[in-house]
């Protein structure tokens, strides 16, 4: 009995795989997962040259690589902050970190990344300080960044 109901197993498998269809092709392409946008907030410095307010090559760079980067995000709430220590007096110093401000602001329009809200303020720095620390010579933006919700 034992050798009937193997020999009717075996007999029934391969029936199965005889009539069993063939495997597909393999792919022709290798696979690639598709992209997701990286949505963190970012924190981006724009440096300027001395008493300039003007975006150099390097920022608008830097821009345009946070615009590749944000793009299918959503950008919320944007947070300039001008610094403008090499300015010779404290009222040169507020005209320059709001021309560099202005500055930022329509190369943040430009690039789309101006958000739902655009906040900026000066900085008080010490205008002596200016030949020690260029790097102080900057616009700090903060930009808020999410994934879009579907639903």
């Amino acid at each position: 009995m034992i050798k009937v109901l193997t020999s009717l197993a075996a007999l029934t498998a391969s029936a199965t795989l005889a009539s069993a269809q063939p495997l597909p092709a393999p792919p022709t392409q290798a696979y690639s997962p598709v992209q997701t946008a990286v949505c963190d907030s970012q924190t981006l410095q724009v440096y300027f040259q001395a008493g300039e307010s003007d975006l150099n090559a390097a920022s608008e760079a830097l821009l345009k690589a946070a615009h590749a980067q944000l793009a299918g995000c959503m950008v919320g709430p944007v947070t300039l902050q001008a610094r403008a220590p090499d300015a010779a007096s404290v009222g040169q110093a507020e005209r320059l970190a709001a021309a560099r401000l202005e500055s930022v602001a329509d190369a943040l329009e430009a690039f789309d990344l101006a958000g739902t809200r655009l906040n900026a303020s000066f900085a008080s720095t010490d205008p002596a300080s200016a030949l020690d620390a260029p790097m102080m010579r900057n616009v700090e933006i903060r930009l808020s960044a999410w994934a879009p919700q579907i639903g």
